[in-house]
């Protein structure tokens, strides 16, 4: 994106929503969420103050898009891991995991957006609620299969795929925040602090591989 600015000469009225997405996920990456508004989108990209409005009703709406867009892209990196990579389907579940936090690493502006509390609950659009609920089904049809194969226990899958989900989005969380890499974060587990590309780098699939005996067969004896 790197700062894109435009002006009234190259606006063209069709791409006026995408301009308006796109630069405002510049300014978040640049200054933060605050920076945002709607009369600040319209003079950086060079349209008079009420045109942003004929595409978005406010900043909320705004967000919303922005958040449904980062749902639609996560559902098509999970559908992959479910669908490819691997015949079997433990091996596909760990994957949806792997990819989950491989996307809100790779994308945080829009996960941050997606998981923020910016968009209030009752300002959520319908397509904004669709697509986040997609998404999380991609990640409970993994857990069906494996239970459907009797991979794994046959407990509530909701309650499994909320448990994943809930490990999955506090490592994403933990690692757009730097906060692995805190000294006392996670002692005893230099799988989190510390990979063979140094401080930093953590790759994710180790950490995967590290948890998947907690993950998979749990605590007790």
């Amino acid at each position: 994106m790197g700062g894109m600015l435009t002006s009234k000469k190259n606006y063209h009225h069709g791409n006026l929503r995408r301009q308006l997405i796109e630069t405002a996920l510049d300014i978040i990456s640049e200054h933060g969420l605050e920076k945002v508004s709607m009369r600040g989108l319209g003079q950086r990209i060079g349209v008079s103050r009420t045109a942003p409005y004929r595409h978005f009703a406010d900043k909320s709406a705004l967000l919303c898009a922005i958040a449904e867009e980062g749902y639609k892209k996560l559902t098509r990196v999970l559908n992959n891991s479910n669908t490819k990579f691997s015949d079997d389907s433990v091996t596909r579940l760990m994957n949806v995991g792997i990819a989950y936090v491989e996307f809100a690493v790779s994308n945080s502006v829009h996960y941050q957006i997606m998981f923020g509390n910016e968009i209030r609950e009752k300002n959520r659009t319908p397509e904004l609620v669709k697509a986040a609920g997609t998404a999380f089904n991609e990640l409970l049809c993994a857990v069906k299969v494996c239970q459907n194969e009797k991979r794994i226990k046959q407990l509530n899958p909701f309650i499994i795929a909320n448990t994943l989900w809930s490990t999955t989005h506090g490592i994403s969380s933990l690692l757009i925040d730097g906060q692995v890499q805190a000294v006392n974060a996670f002692q005893e587990f230099p799988a989190l602090l510390h990979t063979q590309n140094g401080t930093g780098n953590v790759d994710v699939r180790q950490i995967f591989e590290s948890m998947g005996e907690i993950i998979f067969t749990g605590l007790l004896e």
